[in-house]
């Protein structure tokens, strides 16, 4: 169960996440056909996350390491935001555990009131 699991998750976030959005969609009473909308809006999201990111880490990389070495600054870091901070974490196996873990956690706590 656990290697099913692993293999789902290696997918990556571009594949994972939609599917998971359509299933809890269809299982909190959507209609099938909004549920695959977004769990399609979900994806194309992330790819163009993804693109952002790596058009960021591209360009402002070397523009960066430019302005440290004429300045004589010692910055190792260039903070790129909460996106993609999401698209990381989510693209581990922990992060993908945290969707259906906090979903569980909801409905366990509106079934007990």
């Amino acid at each position: 169960m656990l290697d099913l699991f692993k293999s789902f998750v290696d997918l990556g976030a571009i594949v994972v996440l939609p599917i998971l959005i359509f299933i809890f969609g269809i299982a909190l009473g959507t209609k099938p056909k909004k549920a695959l909308v977004s769990g399609i809006m979900v994806g194309i999201g992330f790819v163009g996350l993804n693109m952002v990111v790596d058009l960021l880490g591209g360009s402002l990389g070397p523009a960066a390491q430019a302005m440290v070495a004429r300045f004589g600054l010692n910055l190792t870091t260039i903070d790129v935001g909460w996106p993609a901070a999401a698209a990381i974490s989510y693209g581990t196996l922990l992060g993908s555990l945290s969707i259906p873990i906090g979903i569980g956690v909801n409905l366990l706590l509106l079934f007990l009131g």
